[in-house]
């Protein structure tokens, strides 16, 4: 009797063996830890000068060319009416330096004018036209720095901080915005060879944060570097060989406003 309970146990140890050894080469999860890499827009005036409005404030929503904030623009407005009429003033002297090249053409096939008054009107007409381009640039330069009075959002995202206030003087390339993007959120995570071998770009994937466990943010591996970024100096056994992490970028696939540059969150895979 002994023996026929010793040979049903050791059935009943062997089929829960293989059950449990099916079962988990069936399971290939993987968990990784990382932490959320989102790449904040910094924006900044080109020009400097005094703060006309402020459109938006910290938390708008904005779209892509939406109108944020505006210098007052009289200055660079009376720089752009100057700069015009200074190219008016030298096209006219251009066109009348023309003329008297193309006259002086005629009369010195006509020996009616001599090589050095033809020589001062060539020189007159070329450095009319030198100064027509000049002041077209200058006219141009002005025009952009006129445009630039005015930031417009060059994402579509939300405002995380606003720098300026109405009436406040600003100096060119002072960050006076910043926007998070509404593009995709990137997590980085590190894996080694092992986990390497079970995965690829492409894949899916799941992530989770500590303060809502229950919700899966569904998004894709985008990345997985081919350079080990931690590398032990001597690389002798086979255990070292297999500790190397190499550093994986995991893209969601949907705008996920919880989730915070920096924040720490959990990778899941399941093949």
């Amino acid at each position: 009797m002994n023996k026929r309970y010793i040979l049903i146990a050791a059935i009943a140890v062997t089929v829960c063996c293989i059950w449990g050894y099916r079962l988990y080469t069936r399971s290939d999860a993987i968990v990784l830890n990382g932490n959320v890499e989102i790449h904040d827009v910094n924006l900044a005036f080109r020009v400097a000068g005094r703060v006309n409005t402020v459109r938006v404030d910290e938390g708008a929503h904005v779209k892509k060319g939406k109108l944020l904030a505006s210098l007052d623009k009289d200055v660079f407005r009376a720089k752009l009416d100057y700069a015009k009429a200074q190219l008016k003033a030298e096209e006219i002297n251009y066109r009348n330096a023309e003329k008297d090249h193309k006259r002086n053409i005629g009369l010195l096939r006509k020996k009616s004018v001599s090589e050095k008054v033809f020589d001062a009107s060539k020189t007159a007409y070329e450095v009319a036209k030198s100064k027509v381009e000049a002041a077209r640039a200058t006219y141009d330069y002005m025009n952009i720095d006129y445009k630039d009075a005015d930031l417009f959002s060059p994402v579509d995202g939300v405002v995380l901080t606003r720098n300026i206030e109405p009436g406040e003087m600003i100096s060119s390339g002072a960050v006076v915005f910043s926007i998070m993007p509404n593009a995709q959120t990137r997590i980085k995570t590190f894996a080694n060879e092992r986990v390497l071998s079970r995965i690829k770009r492409g894949d899916t994937v799941y992530v989770n944060i500590e303060t809502a466990p229950e919700k899966k943010f569904k998004g894709h591996i985008g990345f997985i570097s081919s350079e080990a970024e931690f590398t032990p100096k001597n690389i002798e056994t086979s255990e070292l060989r297999t500790s190397l992490m190499y550093r994986i970028r995991v893209i969601l696939d949907e705008p996920a406003p919880e989730l915070k540059q920096g924040m720490p969150v959990t990778v899941s895979y399941e093949k």
